[in-house]
Parts: C-alpha cells; structure tokens; sequence
C-alpha cells in the first residue's frame, strides 16, 4: 500500500483574528488543548469572527458560532497545521495563545512535567473554495469530535512543546499574543478519523491511532 499523503495546511493566522472582507484566506482554529496535569486547559479566552457563513451549520458539532456576526471562542488561531498521514504520525500544531494561557504554560514548562498526556485536542480549519464560490470546514477531528493522546518526545530527553516568550503583535493593533508550537501522538489503543476536503465537495477520511489486541477484537465484533 502507498504511503498516504501529508497534510499541510497554513493558515493566515492574523485574518483569524482580523478578517479582511475583501480577501479570503485559509483561517483556523485551536478548539480544545487540555492535558498535562493542568486541568481544563488551554482556557478558550480567544473570541473572534468566522468568515464560515455556510447557511447550514458547522460539521464540526464543537464550533458554536454566536450572534448573527458569527463569532467563535477558541483557545488559539492556528498558523499550521502538519500531519504525516500515517496512523502513528504527529499532529504538528502551530498556534498563537493569549498571555495568560501562555504565562501559565510557560510556568509549567519551567519544571519537569509530570504526564505528557494531552486529555483533549480539537481543531477547525476553514478555506475558501474558489470554483463553488463558498467557504467550507478543511479539517476537524470527525469521530470522535476530540482527540487524546500524548506530547512527542524530542531529542534531548524532553518532549515538543514550546511557547514564545517574547508577544507577537495582532496587525496595527495593541494586541498581543504568543506563538505556541507542539507536536502530539495518538494514545495507546485508540482511533480516530479526522475529517479533511480539498474542496467544498470533495471531503474524504484519515485514521489516526491504532488498537491492538483484546481492544481491537472487542472494535470488531
């Protein structure tokens, strides 16, 4: 069987914050980053405008879009998301964060972390598709709608997981946010189906994860 392809999605993460009408640009979303022994983190304390404005709602059942400006909280707007393809790749998520969820991460990364588990992950990426003239859901984790797993370790001993400590500036405003990168591997004997679609009409399914003994046969019968 032939190697699946990779997936790498970059995304205009300052028209996620600030959305220019004229243009329409690929945007996404950070939903849900939880894990480390940290509780119910990240906090979604990010709220800004989806130019999603399909009329029916969003396939992504975790999105709730407010008001009729359709407005989204998130924990983070996405720079990139990269992701091998392969059942055991990681997901390679790059995202800017607010400076409180940052100050807190960056506090925990300072001492030695105690789980790598990463509890609840969820994303939402929208582009704009040229040819059928309306905006469509790129990727989100499918079935289930979150997805759990662990920090990738890195080479020296540690596992990838960094927060800027210098802010980086939203466009013209006084806003400013921090750049958060990690890379995550699935859980142990556990799957999951992400969606993704080059187009408005051309959606399709990968598998992450794998099962493996009594757990698999349990899946299967």
């Amino acid at each position: 069987m032939a190697p699946m392809a990779p997936i790498d999605l970059k995304c205009e993460w300052d028209s996620g914050f600030i959305m220019s009408p004229s243009e329409k640009p690929r945007v996404g979303y950070l939903m849900f980053f939880e894990g480390l022994d940290m509780g119910e983190f990240l906090k979604p304390d990010i709220e800004v405008y989806t130019p999603f404005n399909s009329q029916e709602a969003p396939g992504y059942g975790e999105v709730q879009l407010n008001g009729d400006d359709k407005k989204i909280t998130c924990v983070g707007v996405i720079e990139r998301f990269k992701f091998g393809g392969g059942v055991g790749d990681p997901l390679i998520i790059t995202a800017y964060i607010s400076a409180e969820n940052a100050n807190i991460l960056q506090a925990k990364l300072k001492t030695t972390l105690t789980t790598n588990k990463v509890t609840k992950l969820g994303w939402w990426i929208c582009n704009f598709d040229v040819e059928n003239k309306l905006w469509y859901e790129e990727a989100y984790p499918k079935d289930p709608t979150t997805a759990m797993g662990q920090l990738n370790a890195s080479g020296g001993g540690g596992f990838e997981i960094s927060v800027d400590q210098t802010p980086t500036q939203i466009g013209s405003t006084d806003n400013n946010v921090y750049k958060l990168k990690f890379e995550v591997i699935p859980a142990a004997n556990a799957t999951y189906n992400f969606h993704f679609a080059t187009s408005a009409k051309t959606p399709y399914i990968r598998n992450w994860g794998l099962k493996v003994g009594t757990n698999a046969a349990a899946a299967a019968s």
